[in-house]
């Protein structure tokens, strides 16, 4: 299959996510009416894609090669860090605003762009090389991918509201921002309280067995909690339209620290030649190099094509829209948060277009081999 091949199946995945997200741009939800989509998000929907796919697509032998997930994740969160640090110190911008653009390279959109790319791309049929052996499906590859990217969504969540905060609060405590007047957020929310039940059934086999077990109550229960998580995706790209168009347009009553424009344009470029430039190359360049040199260090990346896949992707997906939250929690940044992620987006629709062509191209180069 050629470039051009790669190529309309990147565009046609792509093609989903930008569909449905206007539609939420569209429609201007209010942010009641977002908050309440999130809610319901949050709270229902997406705990039950998480345990659906985490318990229905990975086995005990599989959750126990997945360490390299994590790991690659945080190894790549660093390359943007030292980035960012660098960069934006050569560019000339003030510590505050050099640690925005660490959070917005650092932290990537996970579940919301991953998820629908990889549907597209599995009900391809031109996609079949990503097929693991002549019993795999199409659903199958989706279902892997969801669970490998989830992976990574629940550690981008925790590290979000950890790490996250952390590097942006030395600019809050500069900005005479109140500790007090930042929200509090727990970690321990349904989407992981979910994972780690998903997990807990992949170790126990019997308890797997018995949900996937067709005909039965157990597993008319897990088939209910599986359709509400496939009304997550579109719900979420719907809400992703309607938050970015949102928050597009800062408080008026933000306080702290203002970056020139001539600044705040030089921040923009040094993130979108981190998320889409430097952190993709490095992370093809590691599981290339982990491939060829060192293929029993990681099997499941020789095994199954969709892991190469699923990791390259998530190096190259614009900033989280959870930017603006730290920013709008935190108290500072706040319209150089918004002029971040609306160029972002904008220009990630054709730079992911092209990055996943040759992410395609690359998974199938080393599945043949």
């Amino acid at each position: 299959m050629g470039v051009l091949e790669y190529a309309v199946i990147s565009t046609q995945s792509l093609s989903i996510v930008l569909i449905i997200g206007m539609v939420g741009f569209v429609l201007r939800p209010s942010k009641r009416e977002l908050k309440v989509l999130a809610d319901i998000n949050v709270s229902v929907l997406t705990p039950a894609l998480l345990f659906a796919k985490i318990s229905g697509s990975l086995t005990r032998s599989i959750l126990g090669l997945l360490w390299f997930v994590p790991v690659m994740y945080v190894l790549l969160g660093c390359v943007g860090l030292v980035w960012t640090r660098y960069g934006g110190q050569a560019l000339g911008l003030s510590d505050g605003f050099r640690r925005l653009c660490s959070i917005a390279v650092f932290f990537s959109n996970v579940n919301t762009i991953l998820i629908p790319i990889m549907q597209g791309i599995a009900a391809s049929p031109d996609a079949r090389f990503l097929l693991r052996d002549a019993n795999d499906t199409a659903q199958q590859v989706a279902d892997r991918a969801i669970a490998y990217g989830m992976i990574i969504g629940i550690m981008n969540n925790i590290l979000r509201w950890s790490v996250g905060v952390a590097i942006m609060r030395p600019a809050a405590t500069a900005a005479e921002i109140s500790p007090e007047d930042n929200k509090k957020t727990s970690w321990l929310t349904p989407p992981l309280i979910a994972v780690m039940c998903a997990v807990a059934v992949v170790v126990v086999s019997p308890v797997q067995k018995a949900l996937l077990a067709e005909g039965t109550y157990v597993h008319t229960l897990w088939l209910a909690i599986d359709t509400c998580g496939d009304a997550c995706i579109p719900l979420t790209l719907l809400g992703l339209g309607g938050q970015l168009r949102l928050q597009l347009t800062p408080r008026t009553d933000a306080t702290g620290p203002a970056t020139s424009a001539s600044e705040q344009k030089r921040g923009v470029v040094l993130v979108l030649v981190g998320r889409f430039l430097i952190v993709p190359a490095v992370s093809c360049a590691a599981l290339l190099a982990i491939y060829v040199y060192v293929p029993g260090l990681v099997p499941l990346l020789r095994s199954d094509p969709v892991l190469f896949l699923t990791l390259a992707i998530v190096s190259a997906t614009p900033p989280a829209i959870n930017l603006m939250t730290v920013a709008q929690q935190m108290g500072v940044y706040e319209a150089e948060a918004a002029a971040i992620l609306s160029c972002a987006y904008a220009v990630g629709v054709l730079a992911l277009s092209v990055e996943v062509s040759i992410f395609l191209w690359l998974a199938s180069l080393i599945h043949s081999t």
